[in-house]
């Protein structure tokens, strides 16, 4: 099995260790990553503020190189995905697709009738593949959190793959790993990202929102798939801790890292050193 693999901005600069176990454990599992060649920033939520078609064409370029590739397209970044995924359909709609196709061209780049699928990570490992039997080294007794945020399943009409109300592939994933999945309900609500710079109180509300649930379920980690609900939910828990006088000192992991581990991966080959918020207290539980 082989996919063009999308890395996106942030697994190339404040997600790496996302990038690095991504790669690691698809390589174990027998999944070979061609990395899509010459692929740009997908625009995120910020190019369609200014642009929907430019935006949208953005994305629809990576898209378009991963069909001169012939490959389906596969993108870690919850962010990422749902926006490629977003372009692909577009470009079989009749009222966008020669929009689109008009900003490419004077990028140098056409689309052509080659069917591809964008695929994200954790659907791959969830729906393709049974990681059961590669179990090395069960995660025994460790409880985590999965969080889903915004983008990784909704809408349905793009994704498809995991209800967008209450998706269980994650925790399907952590339970094959041997950990003990606690009733996260806040799964898909927003951690606050999108809107950090503009309204930092409300983004810091709805983030802690999150690291109180998953602390009040002893939780030991809380397990993603998105760099920006990352960011938020590691880069600024010592802010949030400072502002309301509590302490949380919760790592938040990425599902590859995880899964990394349960395969019998070296923490350092999955970029676990590299984590703000240190996971040395997962990693000690686990007899790492």
């Amino acid at each position: 099995m082989k996919y063009s693999y999308y890395p996106g901005c942030s697994l190339h600069t404040t997600a790496k260790e996302f990038d690095l176990s991504t790669k690691v454990v698809m390589e174990e599992l027998g999944i070979e990553l061609e990395e899509l060649k010459d692929w740009s920033c997908c625009g995120g939520s910020v190019a369609a503020g200014v642009s929907h078609d430019v935006g949208m064409a953005m994305a629809a370029r990576n898209v378009a190189l991963a069909q001169k590739q012939n490959l389906d397209l596969l993108a870690s970044c919850s962010g990422c995905y749902n926006k490629s995924a977003r372009a692909a359909k577009a470009l079989t709609s009749s009222t966008e697709k020669d929009t689109i196709a008009a900003i490419l061209a004077d990028m140098g780049i056409a689309i052509s009738d080659t069917n591809i699928q964008v695929r994200n990570v954790v659907d791959v490992l969830a729906n393709d593949l049974d990681i059961s039997s590669k179990i090395k080294k069960p995660l025994t007794g460790l409880k985590v959190a999965c969080y889903y945020g915004c983008l990784l399943t909704r809408p349905a009409d793009i994704t498809g793959w995991d209800s967008p109300v209450f998706p269980m592939s994650m925790d399907r994933l952590a339970r094959s790993c041997g950990a003990e999945v606690v009733d996260f309900r806040s799964k898909t609500q927003c951690c606050g990202g999108p809107i950090l710079v503009s309204q930092q109180a409300v983004a810091f509300d709805l983030t802690k929102k999150l690291l109180d649930e998953a602390k009040s379920l002893d939780a030991d980690c809380i397990v993603l798939a998105c760099p920006l609900c990352a960011t938020n939910l590691e880069l600024r828990q010592p802010d949030i801790e400072k502002k309301y006088n509590v302490a949380y000192n919760l790592p938040i992991l990425y599902i590859t890292e995880i899964i990394g581990l349960a395969l019998g991966i070296k923490p350092g080959k999955l970029g676990l050193n590299k984590h703000i918020v240190s996971p040395q207290a997962v990693l000690r539980k686990l007899g790492f």
